[in-house]
């Protein structure tokens, strides 16, 4: 089975992503929507992808992708914001944009398995 962290502090968002994921025989890691929670999950669980919000409760999620990063978890941005915004160093990643389509957020996940 396939696990996803899920970092969004937007309840309504988090709470869909979740099932949408769930009925897909995701295991869905959180939603979490603080930094530090992001930063703890980040370092110590073991997981397939990882699904990140830009901005959440705490600050930015940059150090969480840098985290993953050196882990070699693959991840996609799911926000609101443009490209620009993402972290410097993470530009060429995946991009989901809000509001999404199920389908969309679906075919990302499912890269994660192929990386």
């Amino acid at each position: 089975m396939q696990r996803i962290l899920v970092i969004e502090d937007e309840f309504f968002v988090a709470a869909h992503i979740e099932h949408v994921l769930e009925g897909e025989g995701v295991e869905v890691i959180g939603p979490v929507g603080s930094l530090q929670e992001a930063m703890q999950l980040a370092r110590n669980v073991t997981v397939d992808g990882a699904l990140l919000d830009v901005n959440i409760d705490g600050g930015r999620i940059d150090d969480v992708a840098e985290i993953l990063a050196r882990k070699c978890v693959p991840f996609v941005f799911v926000t609101a914001y443009g490209r620009d915004n993402l972290p410097p160093a993470h530009r060429e990643a995946g991009v989901v944009d809000k509001p999404f389509k199920d389908e969309d957020l679906l075919r990302e996940v499912r890269r994660f398995q192929t990386h």
